[in-house]
């Protein structure tokens, strides 16, 4: 008897937890930073990576995936343009940004990929 493959996680699962581990470390990098702005440059960084967390888990079990996946990836854009200013503003190392640079644009193609597949798919497939 042959051995039984697994089946490969699909997209969605990649992406979730590549995004799970992301917002985890997000999350405890913006609990450093300065009280004056944690209500703000904190709180939109923290907001923007738990919605994308929602929107990727959602997005797992919709039939029409392709808006929710596009608005996701516009959160994506948002939330790097946050890190670049938390860089520029010295609230990240250099190697802090380098990290978080590569997690973000790992995920953007992961969401692209997805985004893809969902594009080539015809009206009546899931």
């Amino acid at each position: 008897m042959g051995a039984t493959q697994l089946p490969q996680p699909g997209p969605e699962l990649r992406l979730f937890e590549q995004w799970m581990d992301t917002t985890k470390w997000l999350m405890a990098r913006t609990q450093r930073f300065p009280k004056r702005l944690r209500h703000s440059l904190s709180t939109r960084i923290e907001n923007l990576a738990l919605g994308i967390l929602e929107e990727v888990t959602t997005a797992a079990y919709r039939r029409n995936k392709k808006s929710l996946l596009m608005r996701t990836d516009e959160k994506l854009g948002k939330l790097k343009v946050l890190m670049r200013l938390s860089h520029e503003l010295q609230l990240l190392s250099h190697g802090q940004y380098e990290e978080i640079a590569l997690r973000l644009s790992e995920s953007g193609r992961m969401l692209g990929g997805w985004l893809r597949t969902e594009g080539a798919k015809t009206p009546g497939q899931l």
